[in-house]
């Protein structure tokens, strides 16, 4: 009897020194955040390239960040189908894509803390097209900057992001040439997408619910313990 309140007590000691060091690990990255964004200055025509730049907003993720993952979605009535070879850096992300799944991958050697534009898609624009407008959405995005165990910031979710390339009407109808046009390019932006939680406790705190779940369990072993000192008198 003795021996077998001995193993329950250990028992429910390990379970709560467990539960405790989960909680404060999952909490470590409750503040980190992410915000990408698509911003092209191409226009939709017949034949062309139309260009989407993809890019890193902000960066709140401690040590920094070395890989992103995400899916492309565009309309396949407008553009043919892309290739890795569709895919630049000039910031020295190694991009990498599937086209059967239409997932893109970004790798760089350098941990990243601040924003900065990760790749440049393009995409050819279909001969044949009638389309107005179409939209260029990159979602399921996961920003990573290796394992919390070893120092890194786990994965950070981030919200998907599009942008809208419309149609180029300059080259129909007839044009005045007798006036300079004047008319600035405009560059179609999305806002920001950024992915923040709203924890405020810090980064190495326990949730309101961990700290109670931490409390009942606490509370148990002490039971189990008062429980376990109180048999043992009539064991020895």
């Amino acid at each position: 009897m003795k021996t077998d309140l001995k193993k329950l007590f250990a028992t429910i000691m390990i379970i709560i020194m467990i539960i405790t060091i989960s909680l404060s690990v999952t909490a470590a990255d409750d503040n980190y955040s992410v915000g990408m964004s698509l911003t092209s200055n191409s226009k939709l025509k017949a034949g062309d390239t139309v260009t989407v730049n993809i890019n890193l907003t902000s960066v709140n993720a401690g040590a920094g960040i070395d890989v992103i993952s995400a899916e492309l979605n565009f309309d396949k009535n407008v553009f043919e189908t892309p290739s890795a070879s569709s895919f630049s850096s000039s910031t020295a992300w190694t991009p990498s894509y599937a086209p059967s799944t239409n997932m893109m991958t970004f790798v760089k050697n350098d941990k990243v803390k601040a924003a900065e534009t990760v790749a440049t898609i393009s995409l050819k624009v279909k001969a044949n097209i009638s389309a107005k407008s179409t939209t260029v959405t990159v979602k399921d995005i996961i920003a990573s900057g290796g394992s919390i165990a070893t120092g890194g910031t786990g994965d950070i979710t981030v919200s998907t992001t599009s942008v809208t390339i419309n149609a180029d009407t300059t080259s129909t109808g007839t044009t005045d040439t007798s006036k300079p046009n004047t008319s600035a390019t405009k560059t179609n932006t999305v806002k920001d997408k950024t992915t923040t939680k709203t924890s405020t406790l810090p980064k190495t705190g326990i949730g309101q619910l961990g700290i109670i779940v931490i409390i009942v369990l606490a509370g148990v072993g002490i039971f189990s313990y008062a429980l376990y000192k109180k048999t043992d008198k009539y064991v020895k």
